[in-house]
């Protein structure tokens, strides 16, 4: 199940800016400009959030945006991630690691204006993602959540992919995979839990449907609307329980 999702899935995470680098490196400059430009966006994105979050809230996202910070050097400066020469940590002014750096500071910002963002649809219904290589697809239909999850993980790119439909609650779901399928022994488990606009997804068993070191577990915040169309193929995967084909 992994290996033929394992394509898909690096394609959409390409889709989403979230890895690595292009056929044709950056030059220097060239990466240092999207460093740069990216990070005055993230910066800019940071500003709107401390001004439109609660004090408690925005101290718990500085504590939260230090391990980013982490996460986005940790991943930017491996050659394995950026197709880098070599086998230690890439220097900070490297053109491969300012162009991945850039990449994943897109995605960042992109997770912080989410968060900020006053949506018309007041259900979950949207693109939700977590800026660590998770994205959720939810339709709220009728008391459940039909749900496509997807992740690319560390350095190696591994992936996971799940598609179903959890009862919801209010601000709280359950999505079990029981009886779905027959060789399966051990119940896989989401639960998903709504605090302001964060949906927080924890997972139980989920191994099956990923790689060793890929998991669903994260903190997501809805990015974009899904259209008619997109919302019904996100319900047509979740009933099948299948992850459609890019």
């Amino acid at each position: 199940m992994i290996s033929f999702l394992s394509l898909v899935l690096v394609l959409v995470a390409f889709s989403q800016g979230s890895v690595q680098a292009q056929d044709k490196p950056m030059s220097r400059a060239e990466a240092k400009a999207a460093f740069e430009k990216a990070d005055r966006a993230l910066n800019e994105a940071w500003a709107v959030a401390k001004q439109k979050l609660p004090e408690g809230d925005f101290n718990k996202l500085k504590e939260d945006q230090r391990a980013w910070v982490e996460y986005r050097d940790y991943l930017a400066r491996s050659p394995m991630y950026t197709g880098a020469d070599g086998q230690g940590e890439l220097a900070l002014d490297a053109p491969e690691y300012l162009e991945a750096a850039a990449g994943l500071e897109e995605e960042r910002t992109t997770w912080l204006k989410g968060l900020t963002h006053e949506w018309k649809d007041e259900t979950l219904t949207g693109l939700w993602t977590d800026s660590y290589g998770g994205s959720i697809e939810i339709v709220e239909r009728e008391g459940h959540l039909h749900f496509v999850i997807q992740c690319v993980r560390g350095p190696t790119s591994h992936v996971g992919g799940l598609a179903g439909i959890a009862v919801w609650n209010s601000t709280i779901g359950w999505f079990s995979d029981k009886g779905r399928e027959k060789d399966k022994t051990d119940e896989t488990n989401l639960s998903f839990v709504l605090t302001d606009k964060r949906l927080e997804i924890n997972g139980a068993n989920t191994g099956y449907y990923h790689g060793a070191r890929a998991y669903f577990n994260g903190s997501y915040v809805k990015v974009k609307a899904l259209d008619a169309k997109a919302q019904a193929k996100v319900v047509k995967a979740a009933k099948a329980g299948e992850v459609p084909e890019e």
